[in-house]
């Protein structure tokens, strides 16, 4: 059975302050110092209070939690498609939600007022490509229902903890919302695929075998981040910088390789391809991450079906 994606189902942005200081949260200090602690501790690793970042996390002036970007995000979805035939929502994030222990899933299903058996899952621990295998939890899970989903993508940049990592992608507060069909125009979804054990000489092969698994276009664009994309080609003009001064845009025609923006995190591929998609390519969405390639194929319709 067929799952199909449209580029103006797909609805994302990135967001500042979305929450007001409160200074009676300065009295919880303690409360999330011993949090944190514990948290490193369970999971075998040294912590000491020159690693904290709680006060300053606190006093952010650019804050964004998981639900308060997707209560901006949903009146957006509301505009652009119809909503009623959704009964299942799944969120994939990396980072922690601001807020630690809200149900982000069922906060959708209630402010868009879904039915009593809608079903909701979070799905996190997979890195960046947590929005991959989610995508194919949807995917799987719709075949039994005459029903469509909600993807939900996630990343917040504000850590209780010091993260060297962090620092260094300087990541935005995103969020993205993917609306996922049984059936209509847009793309056909293709598969989930990871190769482990997988060396920076054999990237090339490796993509290549994924393109070949999902049954796309030879020519299918491939989407991923730029250091990926250097690692397994040459001479790429990758940056949008780049692309600019030789006249052309990221996804347009003879431009196989697009480049995320990796500040966005697990929503970057997703905004690539809304931004600069196009309905008759194939498109491979992948990530590289210590010897895993995770990857996401869509495949073009010869033509729209109606829904």
């Amino acid at each position: 059975m067929k799952t199909v994606i449209n580029q103006q189902q797909i609805i994302w942005d990135t967001f500042g302050n979305l929450e007001t200081f409160n200074p009676e949260w300065l009295e919880q200090q303690d409360h999330w110092e011993d949090f944190i602690a514990a948290f490193f501790k369970s999971n075998g690793l040294a912590y000491d209070s020159n690693m904290s970042r709680v006060e300053t996390c606190i006093r952010a002036e650019d804050k964004a939690a998981f639900a308060s970007m997707f209560e901006q995000l949903l009146p957006r979805l509301r505009q652009s498609t119809d909503l009623s035939d959704v009964d299942t929502v799944i969120l994939a994030h990396w980072t922690p939600d601001l807020h630690l222990g809200t149900s982000v899933v069922n906060y959708v299903i209630h402010s868009l007022e879904l039915g009593e058996q809608s079903f909701g899952l979070a799905i996190s621990d997979r890195g960046l490509s947590a929005p991959f295998m989610a995508l194919d939890c949807v995917h799987r899970y719709v075949q039994e229902r005459d029903s469509s989903a909600l993807l939900l993508i996630a990343d917040q940049k504000h850590l209780l903890y010091r993260s060297a990592l962090m620092d260094a992608l300087a990541p935005e507060n995103s969020a993205c919302i993917v609306k996922i069909n049984r059936s209509g125009s847009g793309w056909s979804y293709a598969g989930y695929r990871k190769h482990t054990h997988v060396t920076e000489r054999d990237l090339g092969q490796s993509v290549q075998e994924m393109i070949t698994h999902f049954g796309l276009s030879p020519e299918a664009r491939i989407i991923a981040s730029p250091a990926l994309l250097a690692q397994f080609s040459s001479g790429l003009e990758l940056s949008s910088g780049q692309v600019q001064e030789h006249g052309e845009t990221p996804g347009s025609a003879g431009e196989q390789y697009i480049a995320i923006d990796e500040k966005l995190l697990c929503a970057a591929p997703f905004a690539a391809l809304e931004q600069y998609g196009q309905p008759e390519q194939d498109y491979l969405l992948v990530r590289y991450d210590e010897g895993i390639l995770t990857g996401v194929g869509f495949a073009h319709q010869e033509e729209d079906v109606c829904a």
